[in-house]
């Protein structure tokens, strides 16, 4: 087989190969890289040997400012200058049943973009439940209420989660390896027989599941990877070597401890070197986007890889986004901004088609939204989180001799919007100083509008109106106290926000689930339901999320501390969503041998059943009515 690999060093404009030289005999001179914002144009390599070149020399360039003169003996680097159509619009459902409302229907994952399926550790197909936890892949048959298969992943293994598919059911998991003395994480995917739980396909793959998405009966992976450069890394920061010490040990690479390895079933794949890509700036990672079959017949697998840091993904029907959050270390305050590739898929193998970059960073997937041919971003800017940029606070006493940072600019919040070519990601208008001072909670784009919340101490929902992409406008800012950390369309104009009510002064004070009207320009609270002292994962994972539209219910796990936090419970709090109204409707809890231990993590309905999953195991309880438990399978 041969995989063709795209390979870009961190996001930048141009080539850094003459970025250092040395003569034979004297210390390598370096010259530092300057922090420059990323391009959109990437240049090829001539081939392997030119490519390794390349590589080796852009590391070095960086490299040598990630440790200057006082690490270094030789100390001789001075200091460098530091419609998409499936996208959820507001009379949506969020997880739509597979086959309708009724008596047959069940749940799916909780999904950003309908059609586009995400991966996690549960999935159904109204017949079974398959789920992952505790390092243990179950097949429950829901008509016995038995465990009919099972496998146990080694404990060398982390971060299980799942695809469900009529190609089959897919593990995806990450490895850590040992081969000698090097060490490194290995991404896997599994193609397995939903019956009996049998391997049909393998792919492995050097480093971590960054995100994935299952559409159209294919499968799209972005993994991330480090180089596999022990030997720099021991002078880099072993301590006693010096400049011309990193150059040497850099000389001694291979392309293939630079570029991530893969097999299919065990068989190598092979990179032409002809395909390999750089721009200037190199951060020591590699991404790598591929697409595989659901179906199977993985033999002609062709990733591609992005040579720098990615942290989210964001996937549609035709594309793929990958973002990276990149950052200068400036002498008073950081540059920062956030870089979007886009891979666009053509018969399973992914091509770059797009390059952009915005201000600040991202809170997670639900930041980036590809609606009738845009793709529209929100960002923060100097974020709280890298507030007192290269000191130690203005009110901190500099025990380690640090200078006091000076006082940060204001945070702010900004949608950007870009026209999607065939190639290209062009900008087309923005709207900017949204939550001034604060930071985003929360995101959803539907459709043509989007809501922000940003929360310091009050909680503003922003409704901004992007019906034209050229000029988008603030149309409403509702202020409430607390915050909502995420949101999801539950009916025409209704929207639901999960999070936190606080003081007027942002103290947190338990769980707050809002309803708000956004009928109009500036939405409306219609009713809020608060629980003290209490949480939800759903916050920081919308998976844990269940929008069940024909019962008109929301089903969220929830840790309860108790009053003065003294009795501590977790369970499932199951919300009946009327026209105006929230209303507890039941509280579901599984029988745990440590009280103090993770509860319920998921919930699905099938049929007439709520199934909820922890990692004790699965119940059932009656969908409606008194919700009397009906069933349960303890693992």
């Amino acid at each position: 087989m041969k995989a063709k690999l795209l390979t870009a060093l961190a996001g930048a404009a141009a080539l850094a190969a003459a970025g250092c030289t040395s003569q034979q005999g004297d210390d390598p001179v370096v010259d530092s890289v300057p922090w420059v914002p990323a391009s959109a144009q990437l240049a090829s390599y001539g081939g392997c040997d030119e490519a390794l070149e390349g590589i080796q020399d852009a590391a070095l360039a960086m490299m040598s400012q990630w440790q200057t003169g006082e690490y270094f003996a030789g100390g001789s680097v001075e200091d460098g200058a530091r419609a998409e159509e499936g996208d959820m619009a507001a009379s949506d459902a969020g997880a739509a049943p597979a086959s309708g409302q009724g008596a047959d229907a069940y749940s799916q994952t909780n999904n950003q973009v309908a059609g586009v399926d995400e991966p996690d550790i549960v999935k159904t197909d109204g017949t079974s439940v398959y789920s992952v936890v505790r390092n243990t892949l179950r097949v429950v048959d829901i008509a016995s209420g038995e465990v009919v298969a099972e496998h146990a992943f080694d404990d060398t293994t982390w971060s299980h989660e799942l695809f469900l598919g009529d190609g089959g059911l897919f593990a995806m998991y990450t490895q850590d390896v040992q081969d000698g003395e090097t060490y490194y994480s290995e991404f896997r995917v599994d193609r397995l027989d939903p019956a009996t739980l049998e391997v049909r396909d393998s792919l492995a793959m050097e480093g971590s599941m960054v995100d994935a998405r299952m559409v159209g009966g294919e499968l799209r992976f972005a993994v991330s990877s480090q180089p596999l450069i022990q030997p720099v890394y021991d002078v880099l920061y072993g301590g006693g070597g010096d400049l011309a010490d990193l150059e040497a040990a850099l000389g001694e690479t291979t392309l293939e401890d630079w570029v991530p390895g893969f097999t299919v079933n065990g068989e190598a794949g092979e990179v032409d070197c002809g395909d390999i890509a750089h721009p200037e700036r190199f951060s020591g990672s590699a991404v790598t986007v591929f697409g595989l079959a659901a179906a199977g017949g993985w033999d002609e697998v062709a990733p591609h890889t992005v040579m720098a840091d990615g942290e989210t993904v964001h996937g549609t029907a035709d594309s793929l986004y990958l973002a990276h959050y990149d950052y200068g270390w400036g002498e008073d305050e950081p540059e920062s901004e956030t870089e979007i590739y886009r891979f666009r898929f053509d018969g399973g193998e992914p091509a770059l088609a797009g390059e952009a970059t915005v201000p600040g960073s991202l809170l997670n997937q639900y930041s980036l939204s590809e609606y009738d041919g845009h793709l529209r971003v929100a960002t923060t800017e100097n974020d709280a989180m890298w507030g007192w940029w290269g000191g130690c606070g203005p009110a901190a006493d500099c025990a380690w001799g640090a200078e006091v940072a000076p006082e940060p600019e204001d945070s702010k919040s900004t949608v950007t919007v870009f026209a999607v070519g065939d190639d290209a990601l062009t900008e087309t208008g923005s709207v900017t100083d949204l939550g001034v001072t604060e930071q985003i909670y929360a995101v959803r784009f539907m459709g043509d509008t989007a809501y922000i919340v940003t929360f310091r101490q009050t909680d503003p929902l922003y409704t901004v109106d992007l019906s034209d992409p050229a000029d988008p406008v603030v149309t409403g800012e509702l202020k409430i106290t607390g915050y909502s950390g995420y949101l999801h369309p539950v009916g025409e104009d209704r929207l639901l926000g999960v999070g936190q009510e606080a003081t007027e002064d942002g103290m947190t004070t338990g769980l707050q689930v809002s309803l708000f009207d956004t009928a109009a320009p500036e939405a409306a609270v219609l009713d809020q339901y608060h629980r003290e002292n209490a949480a939800s994962a759903v916050e920081y994972d919308p998976h844990a999320f269940l929008y069940w539209q024909d019962a008109s219910i929301a089903v969220l796990p929830v840790n309860d501390w108790g009053r003065d936090y003294a009795d501590y419970t977790a369970g499932a709090l199951v919300l009946a969503i009327g026209t105006d109204s929230l209303e507890e409707a039941a509280w579901i809890e599984h029988e745990l041998e440590d009280p103090y231990q993770e509860g319920i993590v998921r919930a699905l309905v099938v049929g007439d059943q709520i199934w909820t999953l922890s990692s004790e195991g699965l119940q059932a309880n009656e969908l409606g009515g008194g919700y009397a438990q009906t069933a349960w399978i303890g693992f």
